[in-house]
């Protein structure tokens, strides 16, 4: 593990049950849930039951891989739509909150696995196992900028696809004039030590998302920023950034 996974590992480690306590977290997240729930459908997010050849229904099975998946956020914020989701994170204790969370929403297809794809040594052996690949779907939500190597956690995750599956990312949108994430001191106690295990600051633009993307083998790449800006941290120190979503299928 690198000296940024293990940073990342160690902060979560330590604050996973405060992870969505305070009220501007709450509000940020509530935000993510509510703009990924409209635009499930340009996801490629449909209703889980679909017209069969008798005229009937039967029910569709969509299955998503929550990379860096914390609590859950993209997973609750989805489940709707999904009938299984399997989360990795490198954070023994965040696993541990989404499991806690499945558990009390009985949701037995919803499980986390502590884990690092991101790893340029290699995977360990029981990231290899056969049920951990062909999923319909994977995403990383708000994790991105945390990532060393940006390149090799997309190829790994479009290596976990079925044909035609769909990875999505959430992530913060490179602005110009934009100081980034903790460089100029604003943020509350919380998001200045998160701020210390992002070596991306200051997030991604649409062509870095579209090219990296495109070299693991994704085609038609969209892009979209949320309506919204999403603010980060309360009081004198809060302020604001972009969300956007970027999207590949696998060919």
């Amino acid at each position: 593990m690198s000296d940024i996974a293990t940073l990342n590992r160690e902060h979560w480690d330590t604050v996973a049950r405060k992870y969505d306590e305070k009220p501007w977290q709450k509000k940020l997240l509530g935000q993510v849930t509510e703009d990924l729930r409209e635009h499930r459908r340009w996801l490629g997010l449909n209703d889980l039951e679909a017209s069969d050849e008798t005229g009937g229904t039967k029910k569709v099975q969509v299955k998503l891989l929550d990379y860096a998946c914390g609590p859950g956020t993209v997973s609750y914020a989805l489940k709707p739509y999904l009938t299984a989701s399997t989360g990795i994170d490198v954070s023994t204790n965040m696993v541990s909150e989404f499991n806690r969370r499945a558990l009390e929403a009985h949701l037995p297809s919803f499980c986390a696995i502590v884990g690092d794809l991101c790893n340029p040594q290699g995977v360990a052996e029981e990231l290899k196992d056969t049920a951990l690949y062909d999923f319909d779907f994977a995403a990383i939500g708000l994790g991105f900028h945390h990532f060393e190597h940006l390149q090799l956690s997309i190829d790994r995750l479009v290596e976990r696809l079925r044909v035609g599956g769909v990875l999505f990312i959430i992530d913060l949108l490179e602005r110009t004039g934009d100081h980034g994430l903790g460089s100029d001191g604003k943020g509350d106690d919380f998001s200045k030590e998160a701020a210390r295990t992002v070596p991306h600051k200051h997030g991604f633009g649409r062509e870095a998302m579209k090219s990296m993307l495109q070299a693991a083998g994704c085609k038609d790449f969209d892009f979209i920023v949320f309506a919204r800006p999403l603010v980060i941290g309360e009081g004198e120190g809060a302020f604001e950034k972009w969300g956007f979503v970027a999207k590949g299928t696998k060919v």
